[in-house]
């Protein structure tokens, strides 16, 4: 990931498998919330990613990568984290994807200004003691577009870690870092992005999903459930703890 802390977690103590084949092995719902947000984040980015180039920064085990592969794009995924690259190199391995992977620190890409049609981060900046730095380094190596799909600063996240639910700070030792939408946003326009559009989702889980997720395998509640959820979502959805922020230029 982008904090030392989190990256050595990522290296040492996390659950390998697990990370490598997430969301496939994990069930109906789980994969569900995953594409979901995934989908999210390209409707406000608006951008067909077939044969243009990607970024993935804080790219994790390859997740989001394999997504954007799986579209068209042509990715490179980066991270702090050896261990976590070497797991994203299996993973496309195991899922017949292809991808480059690299360990490099999002704070300071090695990469030249615009090298990217698009950069994108999914639940990493917010492992950062700095997401508006490496926000920065995101749009400076973005030709087209950047899209961040983050935990968002939100009254709901507020209660749910007053009841236990969510964390404010991980078991890797690191604080979390949710992001104001309109902070991040203005920053964009001033680094040159005409066009900036996020939408909230209300959404919750596990990252590693209890073993009750597997009875919305099951067709009749998973079927429930995502009327439930969208339900929940035309009512509150603008208040929600998932950010998808996307930003474009008019002329690249």
């Amino acid at each position: 990931m982008g904090g030392t802390d989190q990256g050595r977690y990522y290296d040492e103590a996390c659950d390998q498998e697990f990370e490598i084949s997430r969301p496939h092995a994990c069930g109906r719902l789980y994969q569900f919330l995953i594409q979901h947000k995934f989908w999210a984040g390209l409707k406000v980015l608006g951008l067909d990613l077939a044969g243009k180039t990607a970024l993935e920064v804080c790219c994790g085990s390859g997740m989001m990568t394999e997504h954007l592969a799986r579209l068209g794009a042509r990715v490179t995924g980066t991270d702090l984290s050896t261990g976590a690259i070497g797991r994203a190199g299996e993973r496309a391995r195991r899922y017949a994807f292809t991808a480059q992977f690299l360990v490099a620190d999002v704070a300071r890409l090695p990469f030249p200004d615009r090298s990217f049609d698009v950069v994108a981060v999914h639940d990493g900046l917010h492992h950062l003691e700095d997401p508006l730095r490496a926000v920065e380094e995101m749009a400076r190596v973005a030709r087209q577009g950047v899209l961040i799909l983050e935990p968002a600063r939100a009254a709901l996240t507020r209660l749910a870690v007053r009841l236990g639910i969510a964390r404010e700070v991980e078991e890797a030792g690191n604080s979390v870092h949710r992001l104001s939408p309109g902070e991040i946003a203005s920053g964009l326009r001033e680094l040159g992005f005409d066009r900036v559009v996020w939408r909230r989702t209300v959404m919750y889980y596990a990252h590693e999903p209890g073993a009750w997720f597997r009875w919305f395998d099951r067709t009749p509640l998973f079927l429930l459930f995502r009327a439930v959820f969208w339900s929940v979502n035309l009512a509150l959805g603008r208040w929600g703890n998932k950010l998808a922020l996307a930003a474009t230029r008019v002329t690249a």
